[in-house]
Formats: structure tokens, C-alpha cells, sequence
């Protein structure tokens, strides 16, 4: 039975960072990143850190906001990856599970990784402690996520949605984002596995229909709003503290 324990945080501390010169990793910390305040010079230098592969990648983008932030994220991976591996971003190689997740080792070290952007905002998330998943969304006024909640939730997720006042859209978001992350724990995505229920205020999950992959673990949610309208929830399968830092970000 796979059981999910959740918290809820209206607000998160951050400590901004003027650039992104990091360290090695040696805590759980959560990076956001504004990607919508690089000048063109500078996402140009970000994607010559990028492989071939994800320079395509990139260019397949219908949009320059969507290019630009895929460039932007993935480089500071790299650049991330790099310092805590003491290498150069561009030598980092991915391996993939299963499902596709990527992942890293080197040097005979671990380190868990997963990131999300929504709107001009990626969060990366990293643990030496514990797998992690992480998504982020921002909540659109007019967005009519009725469709999703009728063709995608669960019997009970809906009624739950629907009972709820005075703001069901930020709960939508909330549950959202709570599918997202437990199952990008594993790499699976939102397209798979639908039946997981996770409710805001309840530790529940259904775990009739999930991959045998899930297998008997216990998940820990933490959601939490980020720039009063930006929803985040960070997995884990192990109950660990994050920090939070930001990049060409301020304070809010």
C-alpha cells in the first residue's frame, strides 16, 4: 500500500543568489529561476552548454518565452550538475530509467534531480538524501480546468474539488500538481497512473491501478504557493527539509 504523507506552506523563505555559482550539493535545496530575465547574450552563452541533442531540442519550440527558459533551465542543470561533480557542464552524460527519468553518477556520488517551469519560472529541485519530483504551475484566472477535473480525476477528487469553497481553482492546481510530482518521482508523468488520488488535506492514495514500480514506499508531499500565484509540490521518499534559492529572482 503506498501511503502519502502532505504538508501545505502558504509562503517559503528564499535566499536569492545574484548568479548561479554553486557548490557542491550537500543538502536538499529547491533553485527558481526566473528565465524570462536573461538578456539574449546570456541565453546564447547557456546554450552553447547544451548538447546537440537538447540545442534541438530547443529549437522546436513554437514560442522565444519557451525556447528561452528550456535553454536557460537545462544549462544551470548542467552548470549545477558540473560544480557538485567537479566537471565541466557540457562532459555531463544522463542516464535514463525505465519510464525516461534522468539521472546522474559520478565520481561515485549520487545525486537526485527533477525540475518543472511554468510561465517564466523553473524550479530545480536536488537531494543527496531522497528520489525527488517536483512541479510547479501557475494558476490561470482563465483557465477552465473543469474538462481535466471531468476526464482526468478521479470520482472522488471531483466531488472533493467541487465541494470545496471559496477557491476550488487553487485546489485544482494544488491536486495538480501533487499528481505531477509523486509520479514524476518515478518519471512517469501525468499521463500514466491517473487513479492516484492526493488530496490537500488528507493523507490518501489510491494504489489499486499504480505501476508495480511505485512498490510498498511511503511519498512525502510539500506544496506551497511561490510568487502569490505560483503553485509548487515537491516529492520525496524520504521526509527531507529543503532550502529554497533563487536565481534573477526577487524576494516576494
Amino acid at each position: 500500500m503506498v501511503k502519502i504523507q502532505t504538508k501545505f506552506h502558504q509562503a517559503i523563505k528564499f535566499s536569492p543568489l545574484s548568479n548561479p555559482n554553486f557548490n557542491q550539493i550537500e543538502e536538499s535545496v529547491i533553485f527558481f529561476v526566473n528565465t524570462d530575465q536573461f538578456s539574449e547574450d546570456e541565453v546564447l552563452a547557456y546554450n552553447r552548454i547544451l548538447t546537440e541533442s537538447e540545442r534541438e531540442v530547443a529549437s522546436r519550440f513554437r514560442f522565444l518565452r519557451d525556447r528561452n527558459s528550456y535553454i536557460v533551465t537545462h544549462a544551470i542543470l548542467r552548470i549545477i550538475l558540473g560544480n557538485h561533480f567537479e566537471t565541466e557542464p557540457t562532459s555531463i552524460e544522463f542516464k535514463t530509467n525505465f519510464f525516461g527519468k534522468p539521472s546522474v553518477q559520478m565520481n561515485s556520488r549520487d545525486i537526485h534531480f527533477n525540475l518543472s517551469h511554468s510561465s517564466g519560472l523553473s524550479a530545480l529541485a536536488f537531494s543527496d538524501q531522497s528520489e525527488v519530483g517536483i512541479d510547479i504551475e501557475r494558476i490561470d484566472p482563465e483557465f477552465d480546468f473543469d474538462l481535466i477535473v471531468n476526464t482526468q480525476f478521479s470520482e472522488k477528487e471531483s466531488r472533493y474539488l467541487k465541494a470545496v469553497e471559496p477557491d476550488p481553482r487553487k485546489t485544482f492546481y494544488i491536486l495538480w500538481t501533487r499528481k505531477e510530482a509523486i509520479l514524476k518521482t518515478l518519471g512517469t508523468g501525468i499521463g500514466e497512473n491517473l487513479d492516484i488520488e492526493v488530496f490537500r488535506d488528507k493523507n490518501f492514495c489510491n494504489s489499486e491501478n499504480l505501476l508495480p514500480a511505485f512498490g510498498n514506499k511511503n511519498y512525502f508531499l510539500s506544496t506551497f504557493i511561490v510568487l502569490e500565484d505560483y503553485i509548487v509540490t515537491i516529492a520525496a521518499e524520504k521526509d527531507v527539509n529543503f532550502t529554497y534559492k533563487t536565481i534573477n529572482l526577487l524576494e516576494p
